[in-house]
Formats: structure tokens, sequence, C-alpha cells
């Protein structure tokens, strides 16, 4: 199963934040809900632990 991460963390971050503004009685569920999604997630991607950051290298000096 392929892991859209960008999408899915937009997607539960606008649902935090939504619900952190909007009282209503099923919010704090909701947001604690959320949070062990995010959770779960971060622990259990294959994606999010193989990021490619690319290694800074020096300027080489030409022989001539």
């Amino acid at each position: 199963m392929k892991c859209n991460c960008k999408a899915t963390e937009s997607v539960l971050a606008i649902l935090v934040i939504v619900f952190s503004f909007w009282e209503v009685t099923y919010s704090k569920w909701i947001i604690i809900i959320v949070a062990v999604l995010l959770l779960l997630h971060a622990l259990s991607c294959k994606n999010c632990a193989n990021c490619d950051v690319p290694v800074a290298r020096g300027n080489a000096k030409k022989r001539r």
C-alpha cells in the first residue's frame, strides 16, 4: 500500500485545527482520535523514514 504522507497529514492537521476552534461536545474525542492516527502513521509508515536528503558536497578543485 502506497502512502501519500503529505495528503494524509494535511487532512489530519485540518481536522485538528477545525475541531480545536469549533467547540462541540465530541470535539475532544475527534482531536484524540486524530492524534492517535498521526502517531500510528508516524510509527508505521515506511515512506516517512526513508527521506532522501541530498548530501552536501564541497566544490572539487580542477587540476590543470
